[in-house]
């Protein structure tokens, strides 16, 4: 595989099997335990051992038995940041002053990082070159209220 050519794969229900194989060359056997409504499939069971692993489709499955496979039985492990809110934090800022507290560094950081992602999803540079934090702002408050189609215009 060309490791230049651009590749993306997303949690969508066609990786399920894919999934499910990758659990089950694990070592795991795996059971569906049916929802009662019609609205709710069931649960996945992955059991090896004494060790049961529960979610609701595969590739939570999946996910859960890798942070146990990492962590082991200390499953949240010893790091304790809450990268959740870290990661929601920057692509949720309440307002301007919000990129102002960040240091130089931290948002140089942040604009590198996210031209990067904004470059995986729009056919052109979004971000200026330099931007200021005002417009960093803007556009990190705005860019998934834009009509992607009217960015692939700019490819014709």
């Amino acid at each position: 595989m060309d490791s230049n050519k651009s590749f993306r794969l997303s949690a969508e229900a066609n990786t399920h099997n894919a999934a499910l194989r990758i659990i089950q060359s694990k070592g795991y056997k795996i059971f569906l335990y049916p929802g009662e409504s019609d609205t709710f499939y069931g649960n996945y069971w992955a059991i090896q051992e004494n060790r049961d692993f529960i979610a609701e489709d595969p590739l939570q499955l999946l996910g859960i038995i890798t942070i146990w496979e990492t962590n082991g039985n200390n499953w949240n492990g010893t790091d304790r940041r809450n990268l959740r809110d870290v990661i929601a934090s920057r692509a949720f800022p309440n307002s301007v002053s919000d990129i102002e507290k960040l240091s130089d560094e931290d948002f140089e950081i942040q604009v590198k990082d996210y031209r990067l992602f904004f470059n995986r999803i729009f056919p052109k540079e979004i971000l200026p070159e330099n931007p200021t934090r005002q417009e960093f702002f803007d556009v990190i408050s705005n860019f998934y209220k834009w009509d992607l189609e009217d960015f692939y215009e700019w490819e014709k």
